[in-house]
């Protein structure tokens, strides 16, 4: 297993390696993700806010990075242990509400990102079972992701004990809803 070091990203400091390590971790989430075009730099810094900024601004002490003995960043985590489907912060986030029910027995959620180089070596569980034993300390009685079926990361996330609880259409898209018991 690697030599790398999990910190909450509220600990993280002082401004300079702030600054780089939030450079670092925009460039891993614009990589991992499906998408990638925009029509411009507004509509990419929309998508960033809805993916990622938020949970860095409402949740920053649930956020957590996998830095080298560098301190280069080589994945992260952000999540929130409030109900989705009920926290007015997601109610843009419509599919949150079909799967309401599951949110209800499920409220964690979490979003985690690698950067490419440094998949396959654990780091990515490591990170998802560090967010488990926070939110089972908030009192959360489970965690879950939603991603598409046909999404690459099904299969990490199985890997790391969630289990497929729910799925709907939305757009023509199947989405998941995979929780873990805490």
């Amino acid at each position: 297993m690697p030599d790398v070091e999990i910190c909450r990203w509220d600990q993280l400091g002082p401004e300079p390696e702030l600054d780089r390590l939030t450079r670092e971790l925009d460039g891993i989430f614009f990589m991992s993700s499906a998408r990638q075009t925009f029509a411009d730099t507004a509509e990419k810094a929309a998508f960033r806010e809805r993916w990622l900024g938020r949970y860095l601004r409402h949740f920053p002490q649930l956020a957590l990075v996998a830095l080298t003995p560098e301190r280069r960043m080589v994945g992260y985590l952000v999540g929130s242990l409030q109900d989705p489907a009920r926290d007015p912060v997601f109610a843009d986030l419509a599919f949150f509400h079909r799967f309401r029910d599951l949110t209800a027995r499920y409220p964690a959620q979490l979003h985690v990102n690698l950067d490419a180089d440094w998949r396959g070596r654990g780091i990515g569980a490591r990170l998802v079972d560090t967010f488990a034993d926070m939110a089972r300390a908030g009192s959360a009685p489970g965690v879950h992701v939603v991603t598409a079926r046909s999404m690459r990361n099904v299969g990490f996330y199985l890997a790391n004990r969630f289990l497929e609880r729910g799925a709907v259409v939305i757009d023509g898209r199947e989405l998941l809803f995979l929780g873990r018991d805490l």
